[in-house]
C-alpha cells in the first residue's frame, strides 16, 4: 500500500476526501489528517508517506510550502493541491515544484480518481526502478567477492541461484567492455540490458567502472566465437559507447575458476596501447609482448635517470612515457593508464630505494581513485617531484662518503663489491663504512647492494633473450647456483617464471 497525508484545515473537507473514493482499491492507505501545515510537516519526517493531499491556504504554511520542504525530506513524494478558488499563480508555482494535479473544491470524483491512478502507476514505476536497482546491487555484489575470490563455494551457488545464473555449464569466460564514453550511468544501465539480452551473459560494473561480462557457452571456441559476435554487435548497434576494447579472459571449464579468466581479461586489458580499437583482445591476438616491455623498460629508465639528475626535464620524461601509452590508440581506458603508472612508481621506488623514509604508496592510494588520464598525470607528476625534493634533501645532508659509494656501486654493480674493496677504494676502516651506510640508508650494505643487483636482473630478464645464468653473471652474481637462490627468495619466484609472467 502507498502512504497518504490528507492536509486541510477544514475537518468537512478531509472527511469527504476519504469517502469520495475507494483509496484502498487503488492501493492506498490514508495514515494521517492534518488541519496545519507544521503538523503536517512533523507527521512526513518521521513517516514515509508517498502521496500528499494538501489544502493550498492553511495555518502555519501553505500546501505549497509545506510540499516544496517535504521533497526535501523525501524527494519521491507525489503532492496533489486543493483550492477553493483557480488562482493562475497558484497553478504556476505547483506547476514548478512538480505537483500531479490542482483541483478546485469541490473535488470532483472522476478528477481525482484519474489523478490517483496516475500517480499510483509513476509509485509503482519508481519502486519497479528502485527494485531493479536493488537486486542489481546484490547480484554485482555477489559476482564481485566471486571474481576477487572472497566468497566460498555453498554462498554463491545459493546466491546465483537467486539471480538466475547456472554454474553447471561445460564453459565460462570473463570479458572487460572499457569505453570512451564512460560516466553516462543511464547508458551503462541500457548497455548491460542490451548485452544481456541478446547474449547468454551477465553484466556487472567494477569499481573502476569496467563493464564486466561473464559468458558461458559449450566449449572454448564458442566462447572465443562470442565474443567476437559481442564486438560486432557493439559496432554495429552501440555507437552511443565511443571508442571501446573487449578484453577476453581465457575459458575455464567451472564457475570455481572464473576468477582466473577475470585476471588474465585485466592483462590482455594492457595491450591496448599497441592494437587498434574497436576490437577483441584475447589469447589469440599476437602481441610482440617483448618489444612492448623493452619499450616500457626505455622510458621508465628514462625517468629514473631524469630525477636522480636532480629533477632535469623530469616532466617531459613524464610526457614522453604518456605519449608511449597513447601513440597507437585514439582511446586508452583510464584503468589501464593507471595500471601502467603504478608498475612505472613501483619500478622507480625500487630503483631509487636509497632515498630513506619516503613513501611511495601514498600515491599509489591516489591513483586507485584517479577517474582520467589528466588526473593520473598530475598525481605521477606531484610524486616525481616530491621525490626530487627528497633525493635534494637527503643528498645535502649526506655524507660525502656515502655518497661517492652509492655513486660507485650503481656504476659497478656487476663486478665484485663489498665493504671490504669499497674500504680499500676510498680509505676508510670497513666497520666504520659499514655502520655510517646502514645510519645513512637505513639497510645493511648487503641488502642493498643484493636488491639492486637483482631489480637490474629482472629488467634483463624482460628486455633481452639472454640466459638467466648468463644474467645473473652480468649483475655481479659470480655464482649462477646462489643469483638462483636469491632470486626465488626475494621474488617469489624462479628467473624464468618471472620472465614469463
Amino acid at each position: 500500500m502507498y502512504k497518504v497525508l490528507l492536509a486541510d484545515d477544514e475537518p468537512l473537507i478531509t472527511k469527504g476526501l476519504e469517502a469520495l473514493i475507494d483509496w484502498e482499491d487503488y492501493g492506498f492507505e490514508i495514515m494521517h489528517i492534518s488541519e496545519d501545515g507544521e503538523d503536517a510537516l512533523d507527521y512526513i519526517q518521521e513517516n514515509p508517506i508517498d502521496l500528499l493531499v494538501t489544502d493550498i491556504i492553511m495555518p502555519k504554511r501553505t500546501g505549497l510550502r509545506l510540499f516544496e520542504e517535504a521533497k526535501k525530506i523525501r524527494p519521491q513524494i507525489k503532492c496533489i493541491v486543493l483550492s477553493g478558488y483557480e488562482e493562475f499563480e497558484y497553478v504556476k508555482q505547483g506547476m514548478i515544484l512538480g505537483i500531479e494535479n490542482y483541483l478546485v473544491k469541490p473535488v470532483d470524483e472522476d478528477e481525482l480518481l484519474k489523478t490517483v491512478q496516475t500517480v499510483s502507476e509513476k509509485l509503482s514505476a519508481i519502486r519497479e526502478e528502485v527494485e531493479e536497482t536493488d537486486f542489481h546491487t546484490l547480484k554485482d555484489n555477489t559476482l564481485w567477492r566471486l571474481l576477487n575470490g572472497e566468497i566460498n563455494k555453498n554462498e554463491w551457488e545459493q546466491r546465483l541461484s537467486l539471480y538466475g545464473m547456472s554454474s553447471l555449464r561445460p564453459f565460462y569466460n570473463v570479458s572487460t567492455l572499457e569505453f570512451s564514453n564512460v560516466g553516462n550511468q543511464e547508458l551503462n544501465v541500457e548497455l548491460r540490458k542490451n548485452i544481456e539480452s541478446h547474449f547468454s551473459a551477465h553484466c556487472l560494473l567494477s569499481p573502476d567502472q569496467e563493464l564486466l561480462i561473464i559468458l558461458d557457452g559449450t566449449d572454448p571456441a564458442e566462447l572465443y566465437q562470442i565474443n567476437q559476435q559481442l564486438a560486432e554487435y557493439l559496432r554495429t548497434n552501440c555507437p552511443e559507447i565511443g571508442t571501446f576494447y573487449l578484453s577476453m579472459g581465457d575459458p575455464v571449464a567451472s564457475m570455481e575458476q572464473i576468477g582466473e579468466s577475470y585476471f588474465q581479461a585485466r592483462e590482455y586489458s594492457l595491450y591496448q596501447i599497441c592494437l587498434e580499437p574497436n576490437t577483441v583482445i584475447s589469447s589469440q591476438v599476437h602481441v610482440d609482448r617483448q618489444t612492448l616491455l623493452k619499450n616500457q623498460q626505455t622510458y621508465k629508465a628514462d625517468l629514473v635517470k631524469r630525477i636522480l639528475d636532480s629533477g632535469e626535464e623530469v616532466e617531459d620524461g613524464i610526457e614522453l612515457f604518456f605519449q608511449t601509452l597513447t601513440k597507437d590508440t585514439k582511446f586508452l581506458a583510464p584503468a589501464v593508464a593507471r595500471k601502467y603508472t603504478i608498475d612505472l612508481i613501483v619500478y622507480i621506488y625500487h630503483s631509487i630505494q636509497d632515498v630513506k623514509h619516503y613513501n611511495h604508496t601514498a600515491a599509489i592510494e591516489k591513483l586507485v581513485y584517479a577517474t582520467d588520464l589528466q588526473q593520473i598525470k598530475h598525481i605521477l607528476t606531484d610524486y616525481c617531484q616530491e621525490l626530487v625534493s627528497a633525493i635534494d634533501h637527503q643528498q645535502d645532508s649526506r655524507s660525502p662518503i656515502v655518497q661517492n659509494v652509492l655513486d660507485y656501486m650503481h656504476a659497478h654493480y656487476n663486478e665484485e663489491l663489498s665493504l671490504k674493496t669499497l674500504s680499500q677504494r676510498f680509505h676508510i676502516n670497513p666497520i666504520y663504512l659499514g655502520q655510517l651506510f646502514q645510519k645513512e640508508i637505513g639497510v645493511v650494505f648487503s641488502e642493498y647492494i643484493n636488491h639492486f643487483r637483482l631489480e637490474k636482473a629482472k629488467e634483463l630478464l624482460k628486455t633481452t633473450h639472454l640466459r638467466a645464468g648468463e644474467i645473473g653473471k652480468k649483475v655481479g652474481y659470480s655464482d649462477t647456483a646462489y643469483f638462483y637462490k636469491q632470486f626465488k627468495k626475494h621474488v617469489g619466484a624462479t628467473p624464468t617464471e618471472w620472465r614469463n609472467i
